[in-house]
């Protein structure tokens, strides 16, 4: 992040540092989509899908309240709707059937 402030602290009625919006929006439909399928729901596998989707989708980041409403009333549109599926639907069917299941990985981390 940029400023000094965590990720979206409110001052009043603004926000006061960078958050991307784009993030939001993907996570929402991840989770629209995920359940209608056979897929791991795990968090890890969810984020996952949500970087995956994430890294093929621009940034939409904002630093106020207005900012938000205003992406908002832009991510409803349909075309970007339709990109946001198509990305996290490609997501899903990739990170779904190849699941990054490094269990090892994790219990040496807990060691």
């Amino acid at each position: 992040m940029l400023s000094g402030y965590t990720k979206g602290e409110s001052k009043g009625k603004y926000m006061i540092g960078l958050i991307n919006l784009m993030e939001e929006t993907v996570l929402s439909k991840i989770d629209q989509l995920l359940p209608n399928t056979d897929y791991c729901k795990c968090e890890s596998c969810r984020m996952d899908m949500a970087a995956y989707a994430l890294n093929r989708l621009p940034a939409q980041y904002v630093q106020s309240i207005k900012g938000k409403v205003l992406y908002r009333f832009a991510s409803s549109q349909v075309q970007n709707d339709i990109e946001v599926t198509v990305a996290v639907s490609k997501a899903i069917e990739i990170v779904g059937k190849a699941p990054h299941k490094n269990t090892n990985y994790v219990e040496e981390k807990r060691v």
